[in-house]
């Protein structure tokens, strides 16, 4: 298992693309959708599988750069879309060759060391967490909204036991 990450080089490293591999046998050829592109580390590993096509979502904005290089790169091979994984429905999916669809959930840690997303307690700025397509952030919703609903919010998404404490 290859879960390593070397905080000194602040490079990211994907987790699990060794067991990704084994698991979608992507040597046969096939689209596969990348629910959560980021830096494109799975899709560029399906992508070295010259009878293969990646379908890339992400919501990050920041993403456009690492898109923009696998679309010279891959040209006709690789389509992306800056879209919640949740909008999967609104873009156009040929399934016939459809092999599998990716989910790498959780943040990056060049996410997190970013300070203008607003992701790390380690950070002085706004809490933001806005990931590029949200129409509020985070510090706006808990300057804006009354106890009760933070309340809510803690408890039901948090998962959080001293919602009613943090919420004040």
């Amino acid at each position: 298992m290859s879960a390593t990450i070397n905080l000194e080089k602040e490079k990211h490293f994907p987790v699990l693309i060794d067991e990704l591999v084994s698991i979608i046998s992507p040597l046969y050829g096939g689209t596969f959708i990348d629910c959560t592109f980021g830096q494109g580390s799975y899709s560029k590993k399906i992508l070295e599988y010259k009878n293969n096509k990646i379908i890339a979502l992400d919501r990050d904005t920041d993403t456009f750069n690492n898109a923009n290089w696998f679309k010279k790169k891959y040209k006709d091979r690789f389509y992306f879309e800056n879209k919640k994984f949740s909008e999967i429905d609104k873009i156009k999916i040929n399934l016939e060759n459809l092999k599998a669809i990716i989910f790498d959930l959780g943040y990056s840690l060049n996410q997190i060391k970013d300070p203008k997303k607003g992701l790390s307690f380690n950070s002085t700025g706004k809490l933001n967490m806005k990931m590029g397509l949200n129409d509020f952030s985070a510090d706006e919703v808990i300057n804006s909204l009354d106890q009760k609903s933070l309340e809510k919010i803690f408890k039901f998404f948090g998962e959080e036991n001293k919602h009613k404490l943090i919420s004040k």
